[in-house]
């Protein structure tokens, strides 16, 4: 497939909702709350198609583990200690169960207000190896994309602040223990954002 084709295709559509993605394979683009193009990769293995990949392990995967939107949206009060992005946090006296509801609040709002767009890229008979075939596709289509679409590339990439009113918005009908997520808010302001509370 020619990768200008595919550039088009993942940025001139609209995103879908992550639960509506198929579980097949290609290229995708993941979509912010805001509505921007944040990250293109590829399904690269054949345990993970669009829903696997993006549906549950960009969603809800680790920080500090490639896992996009789980890293974007590790702040606030959807915040939780990843040793990997947060080492100035390690003395945080964090609980388990905050930290469990924070990550189920985090899980929710990228399932309600964030996007993907794909292309399946079916096997060729020209192509020897399927998948080595995608991941070179991929960095094409990344060249063709400005530094804003590339946001979320590497494990290191910075988050931005919590989308307040977003939240806001998804906890008005979400079961959730607010002082669990108010902790935790408390501890990403101390520590990571080093605010006095």
């Amino acid at each position: 497939m020619d990768s200008r084709h595919i550039f088009n295709q993942l940025t001139g559509s609209a995103p879908v909702a992550l639960a509506d993605l198929p579980e097949q394979f290609g290229l995708y683009a993941l979509w912010d709350h805001s509505g921007q193009i944040r990250y293109i990769g590829c399904t690269p293995k054949a345990t993970e198609g669009f829903r696997t990949r993006i549906f549950s392990k960009h969603a809800t995967g680790s920080e500090g583990r490639s896992h996009k939107f789980t890293q974007a949206y590790c702040v606030g009060r959807m915040w939780r200690y990843c040793k990997r992005l947060h080492p100035a946090a390690a003395a945080c006296a964090q609980s388990a169960a905050d930290a469990a509801a924070s990550k189920k609040l985090r899980n929710a709002f990228i399932r309600k207000f964030c996007g993907a767009t794909f292309v399946v890229v079916p096997p060729s008979n020209n192509t020897s190896n399927y998948f080595f075939y995608l991941t070179a596709l991929e960095s094409q289509v990344q060249e063709m994309a400005p530094a804003s679409m590339r946001a979320w590339e590497g494990i290191g990439f910075s988050t931005t602040g919590e989308p307040a009113e977003l939240v806001e918005q998804l906890l008005t009908g979400f079961p959730c223990d607010t002082a669990a997520i108010e902790r935790q808010n408390a501890i990403f302001r101390k520590y990571v954002l080093g605010v006095a509370v």
